[in-house]
This record gives structure tokens, sequence and C-alpha cells, in this order.
């Protein structure tokens, strides 16, 4: 691992501390300052020295540091915030997404000086949109920082927080603890433990005390030695969610992983991301306590661009590397440079140029026109020991699976419209796919090319619950006491009493025999239904050609809507001039009488006849 630059000696800070209305201060402050000689202040003499000698304290004209003058609360958040890296040369994007962000929120607050530290302390969260009120508005900005209001800044800068929160009701051993705000508590027992604040030499704490100026120097070096925050600009090339590592490749393409923590923060331009939505590929600015990954900030949430396409090869010239990409829906190969620094990954492992071959799906990341990233996969691949969960076909024809391993739960893939198909050891189709089949899937360029599937075939009875209609039925059938929902296949073979039927000749009730393959109903048996001859006379209040089905009001007073079942292939429509139509021809409003047969309460019609139509201009065709 790279030593990487400590904070407290990149950068100076970018204004000065504490200023005095008739004695200003100067940007080169002196290190040994004159009124800091005396012994009372020769228990935060060197810590002053050391954090002037940083650029985080500056002292007055008159070489004075003045340590018993009080901070004031813009001068303590600007302070920490420095300390936070707010004026470090790795967080200037981070500093223009900031301002971005909480301008306008700052706006109000007329703020002359310090906005670059405010605007940083909002993005961290160290600050709320509603801390501005207390700490900034109107002349509370200038008004003396207190000790708890001091302990409450320091826990945040040092990401302690949460502990805070599950430490309010602590008990705390100060002489005055009854005297520490209830709601700070957690704050001032964190920054205690932590040995940032100390109590005083009675062993009282002194909550509502103000912070001076030798105080806040003492915070500011046991904040900076305690944390020893650092930041290294690099790619977020990697987030491996199952081992919680990160990969980076810094400048000079050197790749590195770094463990992640539960409390590790993640954000994308300002945004806060879960390890498992940070895109790869990305500037980001990583930020180190005592060598723990606190934060990732990511400058930018998307690669420049990303081309997907099929690998054709390689090419060097004037030492510099391009590769030649078929990209996905073009017939033509096209030329890329990549970058010094360029990643490469195969397979989800670290790789070279060599590692490609012609035909190999690959995705690349351009960044300022040139290659930043390189990650393929084979041209064909295989899943073995999936299960079906969902066939779709709207609006292209997909497989979605579920799998032991999470690399491919979840998955949904397009099917290729040359897809061979084989179940159970022989030639099928796609509609012969079902959920719960066992398949091994066969990808090429990360397409369905072959599907090879397994399936078992059992036999059971019970009573219907539910059949919803769709492009996708369903049945829903209490077996043995648990109810069991079942798609039902196109070529589902229906039969009541023998007979063929169709799935709307069963209602709520039916007692059935099905036979399930996988998790669909290849056929349904009952022998219990009764059919009878029926007659509707009324008025269609709605029509539903897709799904084959009409609605009659037959005008009895009960205000009772009447569904009858019909289909263009069953069902004669004319009108009583003899005109033959279909049933898209049929409009709401129609007057009609309906011959038909009623099967467990399922009124199918054989013939329908328009007395009157609705649209009279429609009626001659």
């Amino acid at each position: 691992m790279k030593e990487r630059r400590k904070i407290i000696i990149t950068k100076a800070a970018a204004a000065a501390l504490a200023f005095a209305v008739a004695a200003p201060a100067v940007l080169a402050a002196p290190v040994n300052f004159t009124d800091m000689k005396d012994e009372q202040y020769s228990w935060a003499a060197d810590e002053v020295k050391d954090m002037a000698a940083a650029g985080y304290i500056n002292g007055y004209e008159d070489g004075t540091y003045r340590p018993d003058n009080e901070v004031t609360r813009q001068e303590c958040l600007s302070l920490f915030a420095r300390v936070m890296g707010s004026n470090a040369e790795e967080n200037k994007e981070i500093l223009t997404i900031a301002h971005e962000q909480f301008d306008a929120v700052m706006a109000p607050y007329s703020l002359t000086w310090g906005t670059d530290e405010i605007a940083y302390l909002l993005y961290k969260g160290v600050l709320k949109e509603t801390d501005l009120v207390t700490y900034l508005k109107n002349d509370e900005k200038s008004k003396p920082m207190s000790r708890y209001e001091a302990a409450i800044i320091i826990t945040k800068a040092m990401g302690g927080e949460k502990k805070a929160q599950e430490d309010k009701n602590a008990k705390l051993t100060y002489t005055d603890a009854l005297m520490i705000p209830a709601s700070s508590v957690g704050y001032v027992k964190y920054a205690s433990d932590q040995e940032i604040l100390k109590g005083m030499d009675d062993g009282s704490f002194s909550p509502t005390t103000p912070v001076t100026r030798a105080q806040i120097a003492v915070m500011l070096s046991r904040v900076v030695n305690k944390c020893e925050y650092t930041f290294k600009t690099a790619k977020l090339t990697k987030v491996d969610t199952n081992s919680r590592l990160v990969t980076l490749k810094d400048k000079d393409g050197n790749n590195t992983e770094y463990p992640y923590y539960e409390e590790t923060v993640m954000r994308a331009e300002g945004e806060s991301y879960e390890p498992k939505d940070m895109v790869e590929g990305v500037s980001a600015v990583f930020t180190f306590s005592s060598d723990k990954l606190m934060s990732i900030d990511a400058v930018t949430s998307t690669p420049d661009e990303t081309i997907v396409g099929s690998y054709q090869g390689k090419a060097n010239s004037s030492g510099k590397l391009y590769v030649k990409v078929t990209p996905n829906g073009e017939s033509s190969p096209k030329t890329y440079e990549c970058a010094a620094d360029v990643s490469m990954m195969f397979d989800d492992s670290p790789a070279t140029i060599n590692s490609f071959t012609q035909g190999d799906t690959i995705e690349i990341e351009l960044s300022n026109g040139k290659v930043e990233a390189i990650r393929g996969t084979k041209k064909e691949t295989k899943v073995t020991g999936a299960t079906v969960t969902e066939v779709s076909i709207n609006p292209e024809l997909t497989v979605k699976i579920s799998h032991a391993d999470d690399e491919y739960d979840g998955m949904e893939y397009k099917v290729s419209d040359k897809v061979v198909v084989k179940k159970n050891n022989e030639t099928s189709s796609m509609d012969k796919i079902y959920a719960g089949d066992r398949v091994t899937l066969t990808l090429e360029y990360g397409v369905i090319t072959r599907i090879d599937a397994t399936s078992t075939t059992v036999t059971k009875e019970g009573t219907i619950k539910q059949i919803v209609f769709s492009d996708r039925p369903t049945i829903t059938v209490n077996i043995d006491g648990n109810e069991e929902e079942f798609e039902v296949t196109r070529d589902c073979q229906i039969t009541v009493n023998k007979e063929e039927a169709e799935l709307y000749s069963f209602r709520v009730g039916d007692k059935v025999t099905i036979t399930i393959e996988s998790d669909a109903v290849k056929a349904i048996r009952a022998t219990s239904t009764s059919t009878s001859s029926g007659n509707i006379t009324g008025v269609i209040t709605s029509i539903n050609p897709s799904y084959g089905f009409i609605n009659v009001d037959t005008g009895d007073g009960s205000g009772t809507v009447q569904t009858v079942f019909c289909s263009d292939n069953t069902t004669k429509f004319i009108t009583t001039d003899g005109e033959m139509r279909t049933m898209s021809k049929v409009n709401t409003g129609d007057t009609v009488q309906i011959n038909g047969t009623v099967t467990n309460g399922a009124f199918v019609a054989k013939l329908v006849v328009i007395i009157s139509s609705a649209d009279k201009t429609d009626s001659k065709k």
C-alpha cells in the first residue's frame, strides 16, 4: 500500500482563525507567539505551535495569539471543516459539488467568509440545513461556541454520531452532569471517551463555558492525531459486496483493494448509495482515518460513455494501445485508444489485453475520448442449475431465473429468435417452457441461444378458489387445505364431463383434477359441472375483445350486469338485417339478444343478435 499524505501537511488554511476587530489576523502566522510563553498556557503551547505550523490557526499582526479570546460559532465550524479536509487539494471536486448543492441553502445567512467550509460540512452530513439557523442566523454566527456545542461538532467530524445517539441516555461522571443539555449527553460522552474534550480541574465539564483560542488549538490537535484523515483520488473500479472489498486504480494504473465497513459512507455526485448500487469505473475521492476507509465520494455517477460489443482485436502504435470493438447493433468494428492506466477485467478477474479473444463480449468505458476500463466475458457461457421463474413476451421474449448463486439469482435474459429448446431430452419450443422448469442456459453475448429443460409432472385434486383471466391466466386451487397458484399454459387441455371446454367454463368452488408440469397447469378436468341452455336480452355496457367477454345490463331493475363469454371462433354475431359481424364490430350501447349455454353459472354465447345499434352510422356496414 502506498503511503498517503496526511492533510495536516498538505495545505495552509484558506482563512485565519478568530479575527479581532482591532487587530486583524495576518496570513503568515508566527509559530512562536509572544503571549504563549507564560507558564499558565504551557498546557496548550505545543498544540498552538503545531496547529499554527499546519496552517489551521493564525495569530495577530502584533505577534500575539491571545489564547483567552473566545472562538465564535462560525470560526469553530470552519476549523473542524478544515480538519476534515475542506481545503485539501484532493477534495476540490467534492467542494464544487457541495457548492452546487448548498449555495442556495447558505444564501439567507449572508456569509462573508467560510462558505467553502460550511458547504463541505453540509455535504459530509456534519451539519443539517436546520443547524444553520442555530449556528449562523443573524448574529448567532458571532456568538462564542460553548463546550457542549463543540462536543457535538467534534463527534460528527469524527464520524461518531451513531455511537452518540446510542449513548443519549448515558450517565456522565462530571460533577455538573445535570447541567449538560439532555440532547447533547451522547456527544459529550463520545468526545470525552475519545479524549478530545476533558473536564475541568474541579471535575466539572462546564458545558456552557465558551471555547477559548487555547482550548480550540488543543481540540484540533487531538482530533488530527486521533483521526489522521488522509485522502486519495483514484478510480473506483470494483465493489465486491460478497467480500466487502473495493478496488481502486491509481493514476499509475495500479489496483489496490481495501475493505469497507458498515459505517463507510458511499456517495455519487453528493447522493448517498448502497454499496451494491455504486457505479464502477468512475473517479472518486477516498477518505481514510488511520487507514480505515471512511467514505467514497464519486465525483461523477456514470463514466463518460459505455460501449458494449464484440472484441475484434488490438493494435499498438507509437507506444499506444488500441482496441477494436464492433458495438452491439453495428456491423463494422471501431478503434478506440486506451489510456495509459487502462484497467482490464475478464470474467471478474484482473486481466491483460492478451486475455481477450475475438468474439468475446466486451464493455469499454470512455473518459475524455480514451478507454479507461475494459471488461470482458466469453462469447459463450453456460448457466447451470437454474430454475425458471417467469417467461415474458412483452415487449420481447425473456426468461427470468432463480439460482443459488447470487450472481445469477433474479437475472432476466433475452431469448434469441433462433433459440434451440430441448425439454426432457426431446426437441421442444419456447411455449413449452414453464415456471418451475429446471434449466441449463447457453448464452451467446448474454442472449439465450439454447435451453435444456427438465420438468416433473404430477396430478392433484382440489377446489378452485380463483381464476385470473389475462394474457398469462392463472388458477388458484385449494389442495389439501393449502391454496396454490399456477400459471395456465396456452395449450392447456380443458374438459368438462369429458367434453372439450374453456377456462371460463369453471367457477369458484368447482372440484377439479389438474395436471401440473413444473409450476404450470397442463390439463384441467371436471366431472361435476352442469350445463343448460340460456337466453339474455339487454344492453351491452362494456366489451373486451382481447379476453373475449361482454357485459350486458338485462334491464330487470336490479342493476345486475351479466358477463357473457364470446369468441369469434365459436360465437356468431348477426344483425336483424342478416349482416354478419365480428366481436370488434359490436358496440357499447347495442341492444342484443343472446342464446348460449350456462355451465356452473358461466354464460357462453353461441349466437348474438344485434337488435338495435348504438352506432347508427355503422349499422349498414
